[in-house]
């Protein structure tokens, strides 16, 4: 029987994971035969890197995983297994590309304007990541919600420090305060809750007995003195109740779901907390993280257990207005360091404004419970090297391995439909440029050595011009206008043109492109032209969803963090002085970059990034203006920027001039020995303007917009990509991963898991 051509268009992580997940077995390489089409010399997509002249990684912005990422982390644990890379390839193993990362300092404001950082250290957890194949039930994750709000008071005495020029330190406001104490009034739990607090506990099998005096109190009538009693009261009973409903759903006695009236206890307790944190200093890092957890928690509970809501159904309202709904207090949202930080986490700012926060309240919801309560082992984990390097280079040999081919150089033009507007009939394609010798395969992977006779395969910043036909023209040509072959603004016309026809060359076409690249923006017809004049609700969707651009530098100093003047550790901070909020200092790369002792290698390297309001982004192609302006914009940012604020954070990195203290543009390493600011160009600056660079936004009310892999209105097209429907409806690596996963398994028919796709969406995941 002959198999099924698959044409997949794209080569970003959703495209990759949907190559992967119809080639992965026997069964599959029998069935399908597959295809991925890429535009210039490299795959990854916003994931991609590449090595510069001096072997320095440049990536698109800053990357990490989150222990919450089951299905990602899965995958590529599966393609480890099966990779037949080389013994001497210094990667042998996930453990060896991906490493927790605990230390995540939380960006605030002093009284006066000066910024600093709150000093959070995640806890060792348990469980290995992608290991979880079911994500826990509603009660088991307000568990862990409530778990937060007792631990806050918990470790009371650590919430008093602060990171101030580069020095964890306790300051005036902020020491130890008192435990906040409960309203006089409210001190003792009214008699039917205390007695519905007994009943839940009776017979419960805890482990943890520390706390069991307390909560043996509070049933007995005694009083409630401080928030302390309250939290570890709540805890104690939703962890009951959580524990119960397992068991029973479990062993066929109980229901999954506890009684609504233990719902309403627990808020009642919640409420108890909120009372006394509002009497805390209004600057007190607790105040400022239980003005957010506490209105989340009751939210969670209110409109999921109570009101038996779905994530997708939340989605008109926006997230803070969400909080404020449930009892959340307004201005200190406003002011919450905790609350931006999810904000910035997913960069989830309407058109990259970073004081329009536009985030939907139900894939809010979501993200935040999977980080609280489904991350395994470390809530965060870095990468080793780059991104293209460590995860999407062994993806791409496996699939070369599995028969999957890839045909470098070939940017998606037009999508043309069957008479009927039924099918996808054509994909023209630009052919960007020509192989030497009439070549078909280009080899996109160079080998970088390593010490103790290791390598890694990277990919290079650039095409590997040897195997480019006319390379000198190409090269003049891009230079005229700083552009790439991956540019939306390319000064190079394409060679050629090629036409995949639906029964010669496809069967099935898989639209992997970021949304981005298909997006009307101005008045020239994109790629996806035909499907959006055929189809009312592709076009709703690439209407209505915004796009996120976002700006990214990459430094290498030559002191290394207490060199610079910050003590604390290797941080991965969010939340920081906008634009350029997230601030990770990424030191584990430089072995991959530099030889051990090289004389004058750099000693640290930070990834500054965040996102960048912009117009540019709505350019036609014909203004090869772009890509200098963007770049010159987005140095000026940079360098007024660190002018402004790295002396906060690296006190040693400063100097002296006629306006004050300005940083000192000394510590960049420059392999081209520049001076001043001129030091800076020679590091890595990234305007992420190109429309297939942007992020797809999640804004309150775009979640109906968006479409199912499967929900294309077009026969044989399927969807994949971090803008597609797939139940956790917000840009990241996961969300990406699944995608790909579900468009896998809608080609194929094939049976497929994938972990937490109903999450809070009405049905078990």
């Amino acid at each position: 029987m002959a198999k099924t051509r698959v044409a997949i268009l794209g080569g970003g992580v959703g495209a990759l994971t949907t190559a992967h997940f119809l080639s992965d077995t026997d069964e599959k390489r029998a069935r399908y035969d597959v295809t991925i089409y890429q535009m210039g010399w490299r795959l990854g997509g916003k994931g991609a890197t590449g090595r510069d002249q001096w072997n320095r990684i440049q990536e698109h912005g800053l990357h990490v995983w989150f222990g919450f990422y089951n299905n990602a982390f899965k995958m590529i644990q599966d393609v480890f297994d099966v990779w037949k890379r080389a013994p001497d390839n210094t990667f042998q193993s996930w453990r060896d590309v991906l490493k927790p990362q605990r230390f995540t300092p939380i960006g605030m404001v002093l009284d006066g304007g000066k910024p600093a950082y709150w000093p959070l250290t995640w806890p060792v957890l348990g469980g290995e990541p992608g290991s979880a194949n079911v994500m826990p039930t509603l009660p088991q994750a307000i568990a862990s919600l409530v778990g937060v709000v007792r631990d806050v008071f918990e470790n009371w005495d650590e919430l008093s420090g602060l990171i101030v020029d580069g020095k964890l330190v306790h300051i005036d406001g902020r020491t130890v305060a008192p435990m906040p104490v409960l309203p006089a009034d409210r001190q003792v739990l009214p008699a039917p809750l205390a007695t519905r607090f007994a009943d839940a506990i009776r017979g419960w099998k805890d482990r943890e007995v520390r706390h069991l005096a307390q909560a043996e109190a509070l049933v007995k009538g005694a009083a409630v003195t401080t928030a302390k009693d309250a939290a570890i009261a709540a805890h104690r009973l939703i962890r009951a109740l959580a524990d119960r409903a397992q068991d029973g759903a479990q062993d066929g006695t109980g229901a999954a779901a506890p009684p609504v009236e233990h719902y309403h206890d627990l808020m009642t307790l919640l409420r108890l907390i909120e009372a006394a944190a509002a009497t805390l200093p209004s600057n007190h890092v607790a105040r400022d993280l239980l003005a957010f957890v506490l209105p989340f928690t009751v939210g969670i509970i209110a409109d999921f257990g109570i009101e038996k809501r779905t994530a997708d159904s939340l989605d008109e309202l926006e997230f803070t207005d969400w909080l404020i709904r449930h009892g959340g207090d307004a201005a200190a949202l406003k002011q919450s360091c905790s609350l931006r930080t999810c904000y910035d986490t997913f960069m989830q700012y309407k058109d990259g404004d970073y004081r329009q926060p536009n985030w939907g309240a139900g894939v809010a919801a979501q993200s935040c419970v999977r980080m609280f309560a489904t991350c395994r082992e470390s809530v965060m984990w870095n990468m080793e090297a780059g991104m293209g390097e460590v995860i999407i280079a062994p993806i791409y040999q496996t699939l070369l391995q599995n028969g999957v081919k890839v045909k470098f150089f070939r940017r998606v033009e037009d999508i043309g439909l069957s008479e009927d507007r039924a099918l996808v009939e054509t994909v023209r394609l630009a052919r960007q440029v020509d192989l030497v010798d009439g070549a078909d395969d280009y080899q996109p992977l160079i080998t970088v050595p390593l010490e103790d006779r290791k390598f890694l395969l990277a990919w290079p910043l650039e095409p590997l011009w040897d195997q480019i036909k006319d390379a000198d023209k190409v090269q003049a040509a891009l230079a005229t206008n700083n552009s790439s072959l991956e540019s939306h603004w390319c000064a190079w016309e394409p060679v050629g043109t090629e036409t995949l026809q639906r029964g010669r060359d496809f069967d099935v076409a898989v639209l992997g492109i970021s949304m981005g690249g298909f997006k009307a923006m101005n008045d020239q017809p994109t790629l996806a032209a035909e499907l959006q004049a055929a189809s009312p609700a592709f076009n709703a969707m690439t209407s209505n969803i915004g796009i996120i651009p976002t700006l990214s530098m990459q430094l290498w100093c030559g002191p290394d963090l207490q060199g610079l003047g910050w003590e604390p550790g290797q941080p991965a901070a969010v939340a920081g002085p906008e634009p350029w909020s997230i601030w990770a200092e990424m030191g584990q790369t430089l072995p991959y970059e530099f030889r051990p002792g090289e004389v004058g290698a750099p000693k640290s390297v930070h990834y500054i990034c965040g996102v960048w309001q912009t117009g540019l982004v709505a350019r036609p192609t014909t203004d090869l203006a772009v890509p200098q302006e963007a770049l010159d914009n987005v140095t000026n940012s940079a360098a007024e920027w660190l002018d402004a604020y790295m002396g906060n954070f690296w006190p040693k990195a400063t100097v002296s001039g006629h306006g004050g203290v300005g940083f000192n543009w000394n510590v960049l390493y420059d392999p081209w020995n520049g001076t001043g600011r001129e030091r800076l160009s020679h590091q890595i600056i990234r305007a992420n303007v190109d429309p297939t660079e942007t992020l797809p936004g999640s804004a309150a009310g775009s979640t109906q917009y968006r479409l199912r892999t499967d929900a294309s209105g077009f026969y044989n097209l399927f969807l994949a990509g971090c803008w597609v429907r797939t139940g956790f409806n917000t840009s990241c690596i996961e969300a990406t991963v699944m995608s790909g996963m579900q468009a896998a398994r809608a080609i194929s028919g094939t049976p497929l898991f994938i972990s937490g796709e109903n999450f809070l969406n009405g049905a078990p995941s």
